[in-house]
């Protein structure tokens, strides 16, 4: 029997906590056929919320609680999903360590020094691999095995959510605020709320829906992120339109597919500087929404393989403000998408959306059948398997 320690943010509700109990489910359902045992250490994901349910996601919360009281001194092997300068190759006698690493075209030198103590790192894109490759003297073995998006999203018919909007065409824009100012705010959405109001002034008719958060989805943050943007609609809106709605708490998975599913959201608008990976992106356009976004980083590891609304953008030097010498380090890169073209196809889409929902459909056909759980849990399995039958 091997000893396992799957050392994750596991239980938080936050990308990393998402891709974690990904791995956690794989894990789980070789236990028996690989004679596993398995431990779970839950860690922290910054000011995240923890998921306690111990029915959610079928059960595998639980079972993750269940399993953190099994601790050891040592192991066989332990999988590692944090950021590098975190992950700790004394725990195991082979040790993964798993990242998104950081949404720039370089990470920080010191991460390299961590990369090279692991005996294989796994990351979700091409693009993060890329970024350890531009820093230093790569060592060990980076593999790339993407995420994948939610069972709900094969089943997607039967997702619904009912969010009583007056207006019939909208927008939707997705994620949790990132940086204490417009300028370092990853996710880049000051600016995207910015843009839509100006370049869609004359359009009361159209709705732009922001599903965001400030860190937890509670009621203080929820009052606190309703009063943030409210005063930055208040500064920028220009005209009547278009209409803003806020989303914020916790949404089921059923309620996260069914709101891409919803007959009046149109588009997914992503101004991002950079994303590791991009599951909401990637979540979306499985369920046949176009996607509006730059052609660089994290999410053109699915986005490639079919055809979208490519905003044109230039790769420049992080905001000041953003390098913390830890994550984000001086003279990293990412991209700015370009104001007079983002403008321009909101517009446009909003005239003429036919097109790039034929786009979307034909990219959906090819995502549902490469990035489902089956598909992804099969590259982890020839990846960890030799590893774990050793």
């Amino acid at each position: 029997m091997k000893t396992v320690l799957l050392r994750a943010p596991v239980l938080t509700m936050s990308g990393y906590g998402v891709h974690a109990r990904q791995v956690a489910r794989w894990l789980f359902e070789q236990e028996e056929a690989l004679d596993l045992d398995i431990t779970v250490e839950p860690l922290n994901w910054g000011h995240t919320g923890w998921l306690t349910d111990v029915d959610a996601e079928d059960g595998l919360v639980g079972r993750v609680l269940q399993a953190a009281d099994n601790t050891k001194p040592f192991y066989d092997v332990t999988i590692q999903l944090q950021l590098p300068n975190e992950w700790n190759p004394m725990l195991g006698a082979f040790n993964v360590g798993i990242t998104a690493g950081v949404e720039t075209d370089r990470c920080n030198p010191g991460w390299i020094d961590a990369v090279n103590q692991m005996n294989l790192v796994i990351v979700p894109s091409e693009f993060t691999k890329s970024s350890f490759l531009a820093s230093g003297n790569v060592s060990t073995d980076i593999v790339v095995v993407p995420e994948s998006f939610v069972d709900e999203v094969k089943n997607q018919d039967s997702c619904s959510i009912d969010l009583n909007l007056e207006t019939k065409f909208n927008f939707l824009v997705f994620g949790q605020v990132t940086g204490n100012n417009p300028e370092n705010d990853r996710k880049n959405l000051a600016y995207t709320i910015k843009w839509m109001a100006e370049a869609l002034a004359d359009r009361p008719d159209v709705g732009v829906i922001v599903k965001s958060n400030l860190a937890r989805n509670t009621k203080i943050d929820r009052l606190a992120s309703t009063n943030m943007f409210a005063k930055l609609i208040h500064e920028v809106k220009v005209g009547p339109g278009p209409r803003f709605y806020l989303l914020h708490g916790n949404m089921k998975n059923k309620e996260v597919v069914g709101l891409y599913k919803h007959p009046t959201v149109k588009a997914l608008v992503s101004l991002t500087h950079g994303e590791g990976f991009g599951l909401p992106i990637l979540e979306a356009a499985a369920c046949g929404v176009p996607v509006i976004a730059p052609d660089w980083s994290g999410h053109m590891e699915f986005m490639k393989h079919g055809r979208f609304l490519k905003l044109e953008h230039k790769i420049a030097p992080i905001h000041e403000s953003r390098v913390d010498n830890h994550i984000f380090v001086p003279g990293a890169q990412w991209a700015y998408p370009i104001e007079q073209d983002v403008k321009k196809r909101l517009v446009k889409f909003v005239d003429a959306p036919a097109v790039p929902k034929q786009w979307a459909m034909e990219l959906k056909e090819k995502l549902l059948k490469s990035y489902d759980f089956e598909a992804i849990s099969a590259q982890y399995s020839k990846i960890f398997k030799p590893v774990l039958k050793g």
